[in-house]
């Protein structure tokens, strides 16, 4: 098979796998093989393929008093992700409306996929900077203060797999030393709060605090970022400050009671 007909044959497979995922309703809660076969119009055999998959993902389990299959618990985690970014989203709003009147730059709540930053709600300012944020924007997560608030508080296991992943340098200031970068997390942990200046883009400074939900579990960050020339070395306190209880108001919004 050639590589451009094995992708087509794999994007297939996918679509056929979501499509089977799709038949599943409050009225149709389990499916057999057959059934499905006749809805799709596939043969037994590719649906049995694709059902074996899927079941050993997690996204279909089999049902123990009958032949037939139901969604499985992958979908909840993935439903469960889904809920907390829409309640993080929710309940963040009117803080981060009332940061950016106090600061007066753009302000972000942010959360991490994977390596990078995923910036959940923006607010911004009457003065904005083209800084390549808006609501969907992935950023590298090691060299912005909201994804380094984050990063802060996960296992060692997530850390080093971003280092891993590289520590390439964007801004003049991107710290690209392994253990330069857990000392760096060391000392947000300590403070509650991450300054990066100079780190994602030239001349400008971020601050970002981390957002827990009700368990106390870091899951989001709250961040202001401006250009240098505004946010000037005498501003910085209490911008850290301001950013660091807006994380907190969040944060009891959720549920965590620790603060």
């Amino acid at each position: 098979m050639t590589e451009p007909a094995k992708k087509d044959y794999q994007i297939h497979s996918v679509k056929n796998a979501m499509h089977i995922l799709r038949l599943y309703s409050g009225e149709r809660a389990e499916l057999g093989v057959t059934e499905m076969s006749r809805l799709l119009g596939m043969s037994k055999s590719s649906v049995h393929r694709l059902v074996s998959t899927l079941t050993k993902e997690g996204f279909l389990e089999k049902s123990q008093n009958s032949n037939k299959y139901r969604l499985g618990l992958a979908l909840l985690g993935l439903c469960g992700v889904i809920t907390t970014h829409m309640e993080i989203h929710r309940e963040a709003i009117p803080t981060l409306e009332i940061l950016v009147e106090k600061l007066g730059e753009a302000c972000h709540v942010c959360v991490l996929e994977g390596s990078d930053i995923v910036y959940l709600h923006k607010v911004e300012c009457r003065h904005p900077v083209r800084l390549l944020s808006h609501i969907g924007k992935r950023n590298p997560a090691f060299c912005t203060s909201g994804g380094k608030s984050i990063l802060a508080y996960q296992p060692e296991s997530i850390v080093n797999s971003v280092i891993e992943s590289g520590l390439t340098p964007y801004g003049p200031n991107t710290i690209t030393d392994p253990a330069q970068f857990k000392e760096n997390l060391q000392s947000i942990r300590e403070q509650g709060y991450a300054v990066c200046i100079d780190e994602l883009h030239e001349d400008v400074i971020s601050i970002g605090s981390p957002i827990r939900d009700y368990s106390g579990d870091v899951v989001a960050s709250v961040s202001v970022v401006g250009p240098k020339q505004r946010i000037t070395p005498d501003k910085i306190p209490f911008f850290a400050a301001t950013v660091l209880e807006a994380g907190r108001e969040i944060s009891q919004k959720l549920g965590y009671c620790g603060l």
